[in-house]
């Protein structure tokens, strides 16, 4: 029987972290970088094995199960090996799919490093729900949690506005976002070099009092960013939805933080504190590349050699 493979997009969240959790409007961007996955059908088998590569071409996880019933062969006590036995589990018991359906070998390619925070695990339950046919959601309720704009963006061909629904977790509201200003070449993504383990920020954010002004004001900027044709406008709400994060928050913003004398703005992306930051300026590249540099920081990307957009 022939392979099956399925590629899947990485994500980065241009506004509404945190308060996309709790039903504000954000928009999510698909990333050149993604994942890969190969299914090697072995019917009769009984088992599944799983080998899991980075970028460069090394294993970082391998495990195997006995399909008829589920057990776990090689790979117990990984986290990795719990969170797929559950999957695992869920797909069979709860969603019928035969024990006969997983028979073979399963194969995952990232292309960009595990620490960059780009959806190592959406990317992987966006992968899986394409193979199986199953509705992603489910898998993420099964698996990790979240809002689920990282699985929505993994199958997107743009920028997207996402909206969770919270009396239907397994059908958000998700649109195409208008989101090609004519600055883009003003924008830039950072990676900051830490990474940011999303649950745990998450759980700091559940920790902090609802507050539906917030979510609100979130929900607008949002809209407002997609529509500004204007490069000082467009800097001046993502200051603003920076400033409503921090109260909310009680963070300090990055940029006050530690680029306090750059010249632009600077947004934290997802889980403050880590993975990747927006940069907007209107001095140079190069300019831009050396200041970071100089600060210890290597990985910059100019929008248009990160962002994937069909359009």
């Amino acid at each position: 029987m022939n392979q099956l493979s399925f590629f899947a997009h990485g994500k980065l969240l241009l506004t509404g972290e945190y308060a996309v959790l709790d039903g504000a409007k954000a928009l999510a961007i698909p990333t050149l970088f993604g994942q890969q996955l190969h299914f090697s059908p072995q019917p009769g088998s009984s088992t599944l094995h799983w080998e899991s590569f980075t970028r460069e071409g090394d294993c970082w996880f391998s495990a195997t199960w006995a399909l008829n019933p589920l057990k776990v062969l090689t790979g117990a006590g990984l986290p990795e090996t719990e969170k797929l036995t559950t999957l695992l589990n869920g797909m069979i018991t709860e969603k019928g799919l035969p024990s006969s359906f997983f028979e073979g070998k399963i194969t995952t390619n990232l292309d960009f490093p595990r620490e960059w925070g780009l959806g190592t695990s959406s990317t992987l339950l966006a992968l899986l729900s394409k193979w199986t046919g199953l509705n992603a959601y489910y898998l993420l309720e099964k698996s990790f949690g979240g809002s689920g704009y990282d699985i929505a963006a993994a199958s997107a061909n743009g920028p997207i506005f996402y909206k969770r629904n919270l009396e239907n977790e397994y059908l958000p509201d998700i649109s195409s976002a208008p989101f090609n200003p004519d600055f883009i070449e003003n924008i830039y993504f950072l990676y900051s070099g830490k990474k940011k383990n999303s649950r745990e920020g998450i759980a700091a954010y559940r920790s902090k009092s609802l507050n539906p002004v917030y979510l609100s004001e979130i929900s607008s900027i949002t809209e407002k960013v997609v529509e500004t044709k204007n490069f000082s406008d467009f800097s001046e709400l993502i200051k603003i939805h920076e400033l409503l994060t921090s109260n909310h928050l009680d963070l300090v913003p990055i940029q006050k933080e530690y680029f306090s004398d750059f010249q632009g703005v600077i947004k934290s992306l997802g889980a403050w504190g880590g993975d990747f930051l927006m940069i907007l300026s209107e001095i140079p590249k190069d300019e831009i590349s050396s200041y970071f540099k100089k600060k210890g920081y290597q990985t910059i990307f100019p929008y248009r050699e990160i962002i994937f957009n069909e359009k």
